[in-house]
């Protein structure tokens, strides 16, 4: 019963001691490897790809977007009261008028009576002062005979009338300033274009009751509308306010057609959302037809190049290039990676404009340097394919000088050498 038992728990520890021994003898015994096979003592070194490195005096730019916005855009009103008699053909939405020309008229009668009724109290009132004046007249001579007579102890303005004659005048200067005001009041019964513009809308139409202040019109001055447009921080420092920007609609005017915009100014305000630099740029004679220009319209979307400060002696790289402590990776002429440290002078939306320390043959790592350290040993793309195309014309040199088994053995070392170029890429 006992050497069961121990047979029963020993069992199974001997079970996994022979399968180990069978599976060692199973695995080291007999060769694994294909006939033929023959370990190439090369060693396998990392092809990676590199680019040029490329120093210039630039000038940055910034592309952005922004709306069209109006430069001036009013509602045109009333400045007294009546029924409208008529309306300018030419102000409707869209139409275009110069500054001065009327938008609408409004009835006269009771302008013209206003100002007749006040002409007519002008009158009365010079008639007053003409006969005040008379009456002075003789006031002097009296008061010339009291004098020769041993004279009177009275105050000569109240007998030569002064009080009654600055009355008069007064009252001659209040009826002028009365017809002025009727004529003015006349005047504004025509409601008058205030720029060069078109209109946006109209609010009224013939025997419309208007009173002071009504809005008739919407209208918007052509001459120049606004864009407005954001910028980062550190574009700001670098941004060029005396050169023009440059607009596109690609998607209505066409690739390569281009209008300019000038600056006006630079807003107090930041971008509620983006917390940007908001800039503001003016666009001339946006509806002109005769500069043959594709023509602006307030509420555009347009793409718009802003121009910076040249920057001088300045080397050009891309994002992917940059690394986390202001490095980037260069491929040097022993064909060895290598760090270079940047100063980084300007980030663009694709290129990084910097100072650094270049050396003569120097490439640019084009890729992720992923486990990578100074002093690498790397074969670049464009190396391995002029090898190959060097080898590839040597061959084919060969192959029309050759006998047929010559012929036979190169294109076999042809294979083989493109099969051995295929396997350290895919490495």
């Amino acid at each position: 019963m006992r050497s069961f038992i121990f047979s029963k728990k020993v069992l199974p520890f001997i079970i996994i001691i022979i399968a180990g021994v069978c599976g060692y003898l199973i695995l080291n015994n007999g060769e694994q490897k294909p006939n033929g096979y023959k370990k190439s003592g090369m060693k396998r070194v990392r092809i990676v790809q590199t680019s040029k490195l490329v120093k210039s005096s630039i000038e940055p730019i910034w592309n952005t977007t922004g709306f069209v916005i109006p430069a001036e855009s009013v509602k045109v009103s009333a400045r007294v009261s009546g029924n409208i008699s008529s309306i300018n053909t030419l102000a409707t939405p869209g139409g275009f008028l110069e500054k001065g020309q009327w938008l609408a008229k409004l009835e006269t009668v009771d302008f013209d009576l206003a100002l007749k009724s006040q002409q007519a109290q002008l009158e009365q009132a010079l008639a007053n002062l003409a006969l005040e004046q008379a009456e002075q007249t003789l006031a002097k001579e009296e008061l010339s005979l009291l004098n020769n007579n041993g004279g009177l102890n009275v105050d000569e303005s109240l007998v030569l009338r002064m009080p009654q004659l600055t009355v008069a005048k007064a009252k001659v200067s209040v009826a002028i300033n009365n017809v002025e005001k009727a004529k003015l009041s006349l005047a504004r019964t025509q409601i008058l274009m205030p720029f060069d513009g078109k209109v946006i809308s109209k609010t009224i139409g013939l025997g419309s009751k208007v009173s002071n202040n009504s809005a008739l019109f919407s209208v918007v001055n052509t001459d120049v509308y606004w864009l407005e447009v954001k910028i980062p921080h550190k574009f700001l420092s670098i941004f060029d306010q005396q050169k023009v920007a440059k607009i596109s609609q690609p998607r209505l005017w066409g690739e390569g057609v281009y209008r300019t915009a000038r600056f006006i100014s630079i807003l107090p305000e930041l971008d509620d959302k983006d917390r940007q630099v908001k800039v503001l740029l003016a666009i001339d004679a946006p509806q002109s037809e005769v500069l043959n220009q594709p023509q602006v319209f307030i509420n555009d979307f347009l793409n718009v190049q802003l121009q910076g400060k040249a920057i001088d002696n300045a080397w050009t790289i891309k994002h992917p290039w940059l690394q986390p402590d202001n490095t980037i990776w260069v491929v040097d002429k022993n064909n060895t990676l290598q760090k270079r440290a940047v100063e980084v002078l300007f980030k663009g939306r694709e290129d990084i404009f910097v100072h650094t320390t270049i050396h003569p043959g120097d490439r640019a790592l084009a890729e992720k340097p992923g486990i990578a350290s100074v002093g690498l040993h790397v074969r670049t793309r464009k190396n391995v394919a002029e090898k190959i195309e060097k080898h590839q014309q040597n061959l084919q040199n060969n192959l029309n000088n050759a006998e047929p088994d010559v012929v036979e053995r190169n294109t076999r070392k042809a294979k083989k050498f493109k099969k051995r170029d295929r396997l350290n890429n895919e490495n």
